[in-house]
């Protein structure tokens, strides 16, 4: 069913849209089409595959039903199948904005809505886009991107891309892709990653809690990294919006954010110990959609005394929200950090 789906929607968007729009859509179905046919069943790959891998996707089993029991998290067929692609990613994003902005570029899909990125299976068809946005004057950034989520639309398979990555890795990576399918807004990328991550920290706590400290510890380290990160891509972001309200020539701003630029990219190499780094506005905005808004969302589960569904509520009622007034009320979470438990006036009972 879900395949002929597919296929109903190459044939409208190839009646409806750009041509580079059928191309595009074209080579995200048929990728991800192909990615499904390779997957088998875990139970029938476990003897196959090396011990480490064969571990891992008995814990990612694991992850899968505390995600139901203990997170309330939907659960669907989703990483019940195993595919090798023979490759470390599966697909690669393209994240761009203006050469004087740090918003992102937006772009809009059949199903799900509008996104601030765009992934692609085809190499060729990414490096093309990447030129043309190149050729007007744009910043633009590429991620390898090892998992993803259908959203529930299709039974997702764990890949090998992922699955040697650390226990707390694999275990948050299932908990963040079901968030996904659990609470999704169309069009609204910062509100969704922020969501998802938020998820994926509470999980992780419960998941390893009392009997994995070594993992927990490993686990707060790679946070800690990821919370400088976090904090070095606002505070550079916020002062290249600065630098671009200002009145001043093109190549007078031009310099000054080459400047600024350069100061940050020697900064995310003492944070992180990659060398080589270079930052611009479309790689800074890839990091902010992923965290702007968690501290928001930490405080929706703290006032919601830990209690995930009282918060998924809370969550959905956000959610539901007309966009402007969605903002106002996120705006509103990130400043109910006093410790009281008091909640916003947009909360669900205030």
């Amino acid at each position: 069913m879900k395949t002929q789906v597919l296929a109903f929607l190459i044939l409208t968007t190839a009646l409806t849209s750009a041509c580079s729009s059928v191309r595009y859509y074209r080579q995200a179905t048929f990728g991800h089409l192909s990615l499904l046919h390779k997957a088998r069943p875990i139970s029938d790959v476990l003897e196959e595959v090396d011990p480490t891998t064969a571990d891992a996707l008995k814990l990612i089993g694991r992850a899968r039903a505390f995600a139901t029991e203990q997170l309330s998290l939907d659960f669907n067929d989703s990483y019940t199948t195993y595919v090798d692609l023979g490759r470390d990613y599966v697909v690669k994003n393209l994240f761009v904005a203006e050469e004087f902005s740090t918003e992102l570029y937006s772009w809009c899909y059949l199903v799900i809505g509008c996104a601030k990125y765009r992934g692609f299976f085809n190499e060729d068809l990414l490096v093309e886009e990447e030129r043309q946005f190149i050729d007007e004057g744009y910043d633009v950034y590429v991620a390898p991107v090892t998992a993803y989520s259908t959203l529930g639309w299709f039974r997702d398979p764990v890949i090998n891309t992922f699955v040697h990555r650390e226990d707390y890795q694999l275990a948050g990576l299932i908990f963040h892709e079901l968030a996904h399918q659990h609470i999704y807004v169309n069009g609204a990328t910062v509100f969704n990653e922020s969501f998802a991550v938020t998820v994926e920290q509470e999980g992780i706590a419960r998941f390893f809690a009392g009997e994995a400290k070594p993992r927990l510890a490993a686990y707060q380290r790679r946070q800690n990294v990821r919370s400088a990160i976090n904090t070095l891509a606002q505070t550079t972001r916020d002062e290249l919006t600065e630098l671009y309200r200002q009145p001043m020539t093109a190549a007078d701003m031009r310099k000054r954010k080459a400047e600024i630029l350069e100061k940050a990219s020697v900064e995310y190499e003492s944070i992180t110990g990659y060398t080589g780094v270079t930052l611009n506005n479309a790689n800074l905005g890839s990091i902010a959609a992923y965290s702007a808004l968690v501290p928001a969302f930490q405080n929706m589960l703290r006032v919601s005394g830990g209690d995930l569904p009282a918060f998924y509520a809370q969550v959905r009622f956000v959610a539901d929200l007309s966009e402007s007034a969605r903002d106002a009320c996120m705006e509103e979470w990130l400043e109910a950090d006093d410790g009281r438990g008091a909640s916003p006036s947009c909360s669900l009972d205030p």
